[in-house]
């Protein structure tokens, strides 16, 4: 008699298929940002960063005098042009960042690094920019290195 097959059960990622969990508001960093509409879960996927691929480094030439970047750096030749995502456009740097990128086969995922209460801004750490003399950092977190 053949075995019985049993259904797999995947969690859905968090926050692909339910905004209502995050909501876009004005943010003490920097314009606006990306808050917790409930509490999150630590170490969970949220979602990935929507864009158009772009080629390097020309791309970076082309944000470089920029005040907001939305380009993600995917390797050393190609980017993500993310300037169109309306979620994950908002989330602002901070140097004690609640949640991080991920880079997979040409996909950016974010995930939370730890519990997050509701009403928290989501915040990533950038890393590099192509500013010459970098970027003032606003986060106002302890520790804040001043600059990216």
């Amino acid at each position: 008699m053949p075995k019985a097959k049993t259904a797999v059960r995947r969690k859905p990622a968090l926050l692909d298929n339910s905004p209502s969990l995050v909501a876009v508001r004005r943010s003490r960093i920097n314009g606006r940002g990306l808050f917790a509409q409930g509490d999150l879960p630590g170490r969970r996927k949220l979602g990935e960063v929507e864009g158009e691929p772009v080629r390097l480094p020309q791309a970076w030439k082309t944000v470089e005098g920029r005040d907001k970047i939305y380009l993600i750096q995917l390797t050393s030749r190609t980017g993500l042009d993310c300037s169109g995502d309306r979620r994950f456009a908002f989330l602002n740097h901070s140097c004690a960042a609640n949640c991080y990128m991920r880079i997979h086969n040409r996909r950016v995922e974010i995930y939370t690094r730890r519990p997050i209460p509701a009403g928290t801004e989501l915040t990533v750490d950038y890393g590099a920019t192509p500013h010459q003399d970098g970027m003032r950092c606003r986060c106002g977190a302890p520790g804040c290195k001043g600059r990216l």
